[in-house]
């Protein structure tokens, strides 16, 4: 079982503050590279933070 983002030590100084921000975003990241994802990742800021992930499903034709 692969571990997720928030589970890993990071080797950067990152900060709680970002840490707590991006790990959901890594764990978009990883559960669709994981199960074959094919689409588009959309990440909103506001004031230098995270505010929405969006995560939009294509379907590729053969």
């Amino acid at each position: 079982m692969t571990q997720t983002y928030a589970q890993t030590k990071h080797k950067h100084n990152t900060n709680n503050k970002q840490h707590k921000q991006l790990a959901p975003l890594m764990n978009v990241f990883e559960t669709a590279m994981n199960n074959g994802f094919y689409g588009s990742v959309e990440v909103k800021l506001e004031n230098g933070q995270i505010t929405i992930i969006k995560k939009t499903e294509s379907i590729k034709l053969p």
